[in-house]
């Protein structure tokens, strides 16, 4: 991702809504994604490890799995690498 002088990074622009731990509800972030949090939850943990191919949150900080969807969280230090392996994914990059 290009960064412009006045264009807040990814983690800037979400700093504000980590936890005290530093990780980031998924559905806050959602706009980065464009597609649904089951999905986007789903590829985190590979489908709760049933789709390992799919497991784009390997060596990622993340906490819950996507069986429960809407508290999984991933550390802000990492949100940028997650997004951009999703839009690679998707061919979005």
């Amino acid at each position: 991702m290009e960064h412009f002088p006045n264009q807040q990074s990814i983690k800037e622009k979400y700093l504000s809504k980590v936890d005290e731990n530093g990780f980031l509800s998924l559905s806050d972030a959602r706009e980065e994604f464009g597609r649904q949090i089951k999905s986007i939850a789903a590829l985190l943990d590979g489908d709760e490890g049933t789709e390992p191919h799919y497991n784009y949150g390997a060596g990622l900080k993340y906490k819950g799995s996507s069986g429960n969807y809407p508290n999984m969280r991933i550390h802000i230090d990492d949100l940028e690498t997650f997004i951009k392996r999703v839009k690679k994914h998707y061919g979005e990059e």
